[in-house]
């Protein structure tokens, strides 16, 4: 295979490139912090490379690019060819930074963390093929989203997550509402109130998972999570029909799990490092065929999509069958290997594992996605109209 050359600043840049030979798609990154997996998998061990003068990479490499510098230090973006690099994630970043980071017409995955203003958002109006957005700055109020609009950047981005820090107004986002591929949203340290709930119902219906933490030392509003769920959303992981909205809006209020009812070693230490045994509570599906009879019979059904390489799915695995055999014959649990049964992604509608989905009928009643925990799983259940018997109470 012939390989690819690319002319970096003579200078060259801060911090660090590497390339890796690209593998394909598949789900094993953590973005938004719950313990769930999505991304694209590379393939072999990531090389790093000096970006100075000519560089020889192999044909198909994707390149990322890492520094915590200064404004003028990272000015050598600018000189960067426009297919330099699929992720940039640069910390220090100024206004200069960003109209110079506008240039990478290639970039898949794009994290800016500094002291910039809006008014540098005008440049990044070219990347056709940004997906995914992070943006952290004290001076970033949101106003520079507008200037995103009928953009190619605004018709390719389907994730953004902005990390408030302070400036930050909601209501904002109501810019970004011609957002044609905007699926995900993460607000970072914000109030969570009504009219931030409203901004991002403006988002819907392409908009589907929301990710919402407060300021600190702030509670997040449970009637607000209510509303969200209410609309169809995802919010912090946890979907449920308008119905049990409230019930499950508590759920997603809460900010962390109790780690001693979570599955894995005792006292709290848990190996994401290999998946135990299945013990016979889950049924192993293969077979499209097996899912629809399981569905077909009277008992309600909880699956977990799961993959041989995801931490957090083996964290969950025993917590999903303590809880299934908990609740006897009112619940059938089974798993599903995404890597393994081509059918199951596009069945689930799910990008992300692990993900468990309880369906009664055939119809879905609830989902999540990331690691919760005994408690938390069984009380879902409960309020679904599943609940563990006897002794079995967690």
């Amino acid at each position: 295979m012939s390989n690819r050359v690319i002319h970096f600043p003579d200078q060259g840049l801060p911090g660090s490139v590497v390339y890796v030979e690209h593998g394909g798609e598949s789900e094993h990154d953590d973005p938004d912090g719950h313990g769930d997996a999505t991304g694209p998998e590379p393939a072999g061990t990531p090389v790093e490379v000096e970006a100075r003068g000519r560089v020889e990479v192999p044909a198909g490499a994707l390149l990322v690019y890492a520094a915590d510098a200064d404004g003028d230090a990272l000015a050598g973006l600018a000189q960067c060819p426009p297919d330099a690099f699929v992720v940039v994630d640069v910390r220090g970043a100024t206004d200069e930074t960003v109209r110079s980071v506008g240039g990478l017409r290639d970039l898949r995955t794009l994290v800016l963390s500094g002291d910039f203003t809006d008014d540098c958002f005008e440049a990044l109006r070219g990347l056709s093929s940004l997906g995914d957005m992070v943006v952290e700055s004290p001076r970033f109020t949101g106003a520079g989203l507008a200037s995103l609009a009928g953009s190619d950047t605004l018709d390719s981005l389907d994730s953004l997550i902005v990390c408030d820090g302070g400036a930050f107004d909601p209501a904002s986002l109501r810019a970004l509402a011609g957002a044609e591929a905007l699926n995900s949203l993460t607000l970072e340290n914000t109030r969570v109130d009504d009219a931030l709930a409203d901004a991002v119902l403006s988002l819907t219906p392409t908009l589907t998972d929301v990710s919402l933490t407060e300021r600190p030392g702030h509670a997040l509003e449970v009637a607000v999570l209510e509303r969200l769920l209410r609309a169809g959303l995802t919010v912090n992981g946890v979907f449920a029909p308008p119905e049990h909205a409230a019930a499950f809006a508590a759920a997603a209020a809460a900010e962390g799990e109790d780690e001693d009812d979570l599955g894995g070693l005792p006292g709290g230490d848990r190996d994401e490092r290999a998946p135990a045994p299945l013990r016979g509570v889950l049924r192993d599906l293969t077979d499209e065929a097996e899912l629809n009879a399981l569905l077909a019979g009277p008992t309600p059904v909880l699956v977990q999509l799961t993959a041989p390489w995801c931490g957090p799915c083996h964290v969950l695995t025993p917590v999903v069958e303590d809880v299934v055999e908990a609740c006897g014959d009112g619940l059938r649990g089974a798993v599903v290997d995404v890597d393994a049964v081509e059918w199951a992604q596009e069945r689930f509608d799910s990008l992300s594992v692990p993900t468990v989905v309880l369906l009664r009928d055939g119809a879905e009643v609830f989902r999540f996605h990331g690691v919760r925990s005994r408690r938390q799983l069984a009380s879902w259940l409960e309020v679904a109209g599943v609940p563990a018997t006897g002794r079995h109470r967690f």
